[in-house]
């Protein structure tokens, strides 16, 4: 995804839904055994995750502006997403027998347990404020104003701190001495 709008969010979200329907109806040859169709479920859930990184990303940088419509979005999907994937996974690890392996079993275990930590430890994406700065940030007045304060509002460091890097430790104090 390139601007990750709302539009452009909710028709990944309707290929999404697609591409599961699809898969789940047997058509096509990305699906044409339990195995491809374990797969198949493991490189959805890693393309969801990928783009709702990128998109924290984009919003953490400040170079995108937070809707919280998008957001809804990716965690309503998402939650979808798991629980389809997660009826595959069991459905494939009850089909896997001593005598028969299913390689897909591993690799879908692998992506779901990731969705998973995404979708419970999810953490609404703000932009990034702090004591250091953005390369290539370009702030609203009031935005940047905002920043400012909450720049300033932030304890001072204490009297003996120093950086733990040694070239970092040479620098600081040639800059605390001036």
């Amino acid at each position: 995804m390139t601007t990750f709008d709302l539009a452009e969010i909710r028709g990944f979200a309707a290929d999404l839904g697609t591409r599961m329907d699809r898969c789940d109806n047997g058509e096509g040859m990305e699906c044409a055994s339990l195995d491809d169709s374990m797969r198949h479920y493991a490189s959805l859930c890693c393309e969801f995750r990928e783009n709702v990184r990128s998109w924290g990303r984009e919003v953490f940088a400040g170079r995108l502006a937070f809707d919280p419509e998008v957001e809804q979005v990716f965690r309503t999907n998402g939650t979808k997403l798991y629980s389809r994937t997660l009826e595959t996974f069991e459905f494939g690890r009850q089909a896997q027998t001593p005598c028969y392996e299913l390689p897909g079993v591993a690799i879908l275990g692998f992506a779901l347990r990731d969705l998973y930590v995404l979708m419970s430890g999810w953490v609404t994406p703000a932009l990034a404020v702090g004591p250091s700065a953005r390369q290539g940030l370009v702030l609203e007045p009031d935005a940047a104003a905002e920043a400012i304060c909450r720049i300033e509002s932030l304890p001072p460091l204490l009297a003996d701190w120093q950086p733990a890097d040694l070239r970092q430790q040479m620098q600081y104090k040639k800059l605390s001495k001036n």
